[in-house]
């Protein structure tokens, strides 16, 4: 088959899935995109992956960033033409982000970034069985009556001891204004599609502050730091909203009955 010159001819099994992931990450490291499509099997010549990366900013498709990060990468979105050849290929939410041009834009894109460290840190660990992106939770609240009470950063599916546990991720890098929690909280009352919620937060000041605006909320919300998640996964201790008690994260997705204490990680915070 001929093409029009200048044109370009995507692969289903390697620009597609490219493409999807810079979609639901929003923004994306280099190094990033070529771990998730090498643990996808869709990737492992890195210099076959960066011929294709450069191939598909050449067209338009991606967009580099170049930012002038300490010990960062560049930086990857989706285009319009990206966003848009995605949506006509089924993708939910497919559109670019411009929101590097906004107040708050470096903090997005951290936070995109960290949520991929997440993300990855999950999926090497085996037990990830599904990874539903902000992308696809938005569609799904917005268009349909079958969606979640609250725009989580990602739903989380992970096989652990046979059966397939459920909770909903947020990772707060930020603090919200104090007023903002009373909503969040009653969100989280009313949700009926998921039991379990984790609160990844970057430093203990942080994690003390959400904890204490959730301390009443009537359902079980976990919370944990993020250095610790990239470290442990699963095994990650976590502490419920208004208990002294910390266990694993394993524990609390399994309804494990040994209660694991592990004090040195919150001896220095009181929820």
């Amino acid at each position: 088959m001929r093409y029009w010159k200048g044109s370009i001819a995507l692969s289903t099994t390697h620009d597609y899935p490219l493409l999807r992931q810079v979609l639901h990450s929003g923004f994306i490291t280099h190094s990033q995109m070529f771990q998730f499509m090498r643990l996808d099997h869709y990737a492992s010549s890195r210099n076959a992956f960066n011929n294709r990366v450069r191939r598909l900013v050449k067209h338009g498709l991606l967009i580099r960033h170049e930012l002038p990060f300490i010990n960062r990468e560049a930086v990857y979105s989706v285009s319009k033409a990206s966003a848009s050849e995605m949506a006509g290929k089924g993708e939910c939410g497919a559109r670019p982000i411009d929101h590097l041009k906004s107040s708050d834009g470096q903090g997005h894109l951290h936070h995109s970034l960290d949520l991929n460290e997440i993300h990855l840190a999950l999926k090497h660990t085996g037990a990830l069985v599904y990874w539903t992106p902000e992308t696809e939770i938005r569609s799904r609240n917005d268009l349909t009556t079958a969606g979640y009470w609250k725009y989580y950063d990602a739903v989380v599916v992970v096989r652990l001891a046979g059966q397939d546990c459920k909770f909903a991720l947020e990772y707060e890098r930020t603090p919200k204004a104090a007023r903002q929690y009373l909503s969040v909280r009653q969100r989280i009352e009313q949700e009926t599609s998921i039991a379990h919620f984790l609160y990844l937060m970057p430093n203990y000041d942080l994690l003390w502050f959400v904890a204490d605006k959730l301390s009443e909320c009537r359902r079980a919300v976990h919370f944990g730091l993020l250095k610790d998640f990239l470290q442990l996964t699963l095994a990650l201790p976590v502490r419920r909203n208004g208990s002294p008690v910390s266990v694993t994260l394993t524990s609390v997705l399994t309804h494990g009955q040994a209660v694991q204490k592990t004090g040195s990680l919150w001896e220095d915070i009181a929820v």
